[in-house]
């Protein structure tokens, strides 16, 4: 599918939301209005990006001006051990969030991303996760699904604590990466397959251990992986499934805080252990076990053990 973006001025976008008001469709969340005319979706957000969607996306864009030509550099950073040219290809990125924070879900995406998308992914501003704010995360996260496929997890406190009684963080991280990666490949055309060069996974554990653990999993995935710190700066597809999985993971902190009034907090510090200390003393223990990830200090600290 073709894909085109522009920003524009909200007076610009104002005079396209007259232009197209005979094609409005629902919108989606972060969005000003959402258009189809012709087999084109038309998509403007309130940061002022606009996405052009489907067969004759460029032509319809060119109505309103033109793409910016200004690409970042796709060069692999010097330390990766990976092909040279890796940051070119075609393939799958997956990441985990909430990993590092006592309250919240563990969240992992795998994201499919096209050579071809990747100007596209750059255009909307796709980039390390860390140096986005958690509004843009959420924003950029709705743009990234709309264009290219993918896969997310969720894991709850409760179903992470669950497993945790019989495997470890890491073993609990590999059956979560290679339930996802299946997932989102069941997901994928024969041509999206044929074209699939790599999968890079955001290295949180050694290659040996990941396949170490993977020996426990009934479909363990093993075809092309390859492994690399900070996997979001060798390739934008990481960078797209660590953003969608950030998004997911904040929307969990506030979604397992509704019954208890509170948006939960991120991290594992001081502050973490007086929202746990808050939560028991009015709803008892048992609340860390729906919010939290249990085998953390954090627990003995908060119970004051």
């Amino acid at each position: 599918m073709s894909s085109q973006t522009l920003v524009l001025s909200p007076e610009k976008i104002k005079e396209m939301a007259t232009y197209y008001q005979h094609y409005m469709q629902s919108p989606v969340p972060y969005s000003i209005f959402r258009a189809k005319k012709n087999g084109i979706v038309i998509t403007a957000y309130q940061s002022g990006k606009v996405l052009f969607q489907g067969h004759g996306a460029e032509n319809e864009a060119a109505i309103w001006g033109t793409a910016s030509q200004k690409t970042p550099s796709s060069k692999t950073p010097p330390t990766s051990h990976l092909p040279h040219d890796f940051a070119d290809w075609t393939i799958i990125g997956s990441d985990e969030v909430g990993n590092g924070s006592y309250f919240g879900a563990l969240t992992v995406c795998a994201v499919y991303l096209p050579k071809e998308k990747q100007p596209l992914m750059k255009e909307l501003g796709v980039k390390d996760s860390k140096l986005l704010t958690d509004k843009q995360i959420i924003e950029l996260a709705w743009q990234i699904k709309e264009c290219v496929p993918y896969h997310l997890t969720v894991c709850s406190p409760e179903k992470y604590n669950e497993a945790n009684q019989t495997r470890n963080a890491n073993a609990i991280k590999v059956s979560l990466h290679n339930f996802t990666l299946q997932k989102l490949i069941a997901k994928l055309s024969d041509n999206e397959k044929n074209q699939l060069q790599g999968i890079l996974i955001d290295e949180f554990t050694s290659e040996k251990n990941y396949y170490q653990y993977l020996k426990n999993e009934a479909n363990p995935y093993k075809d092309k992986i390859y492994f690399e710190k900070k996997g979001e700066s060798r390739h934008l597809a990481v960078a797209c499934a660590s953003i969608i999985a950030r998004a997911a993971f904040l929307e969990s902190l506030t979604e397992l805080g509704k019954p208890y009034n509170i948006i939960l907090p991120s991290g594992a510090g001081l502050n973490v252990d007086q929202i746990g200390r808050r939560l028991i003393k009015q709803f008892g223990p048992k609340v860390l076990d729906k919010t939290a990830k249990l085998h953390f200090a954090n627990t003995q600290k908060i119970l004051g053990k």
